[in-house]
């Protein structure tokens, strides 16, 4: 469950298998996060689905967020390896993590109808919404161009399925443009300052923000 790559493979290019979604695409030489389906990305053995939180999550306040800009994309995975992610300035989305609770995610009929695709992750961009498999992808391995936010920042990676990928740490929040990502003890929440919406992904299932 994860999806301008954002990156290598479209930055936010989610186009066509979205519902109300705008996000990255894929292209090999700057990933981009908007509407085309992301490739689902190695991801650790899963746990149990656990039961939806009570609280509703709300886009990230800007106060003590990283700002990325300069780096024109930021990929990272949770601190547990399991949700990969990345961001521009366009978009930011996140892939489902391995056994996460599908219960509330829309059928592959209604995000990318005709596809014969999976729906893979959620995305933000000028609306919220969800992705398929097939295009765009968080790259976040130590080795990435993608992670070179990260590389100053000395912050832990961790191992995910034999890949060694960058983490955003628990508490800590990354802002690229309109753009924000933070790094929870119950999932990974990203959303667009500018209007207010936004997604919470966690194994415990998908809030969109609107």
């Amino acid at each position: 469950m994860r999806a301008r790559v954002l990156f290598v493979v479209a930055l936010f290019a989610l186009a066509g298998c979205a519902t109300n979604q705008p996000v990255p695409s894929t292209s090999p030489s700057s990933p981009s996060l908007s509407p085309s389906a992301p490739s689902s990305s190695t991801t650790p053995t899963p746990s149990p689905a656990k039961a939806t939180t009570s609280a509703k999550p709300q886009v990230p306040s800007p106060a003590g967020a990283l700002d990325v800009a300069k780096y024109g994309q930021a990929h990272f995975a949770s601190p547990s390896g399991r949700i990969w992610c990345a961001m521009d300035e366009d978009g930011a989305l996140c892939h489902f993590p391995y056994g996460m609770n599908e219960a509330t995610v829309p059928k592959p009929e209604v995000v990318c109808p005709g596809e014969h695709l999976d729906v893979t992750g959620v995305n933000v961009s000028d609306e919220v919404g969800y992705f398929c498999s097939g295009g765009i992808e968080s790259l976040p391995q130590t080795y990435s161009e993608y992670v070179d936010w990260w590389r100053p920042t000395k912050w832990p990676s961790v191992k995910s399925d034999g890949w060694t990928v960058a983490t955003l740490p628990y508490g800590k929040k990354l802002k690229l443009g309109d753009f924000l990502c933070a790094s929870e003890r119950t999932g990974i929440v990203c959303g667009n300052t500018a209007t207010g919406q936004g997604f919470a992904v966690a194994l415990a299932g998908v809030t969109l923000i609107e």
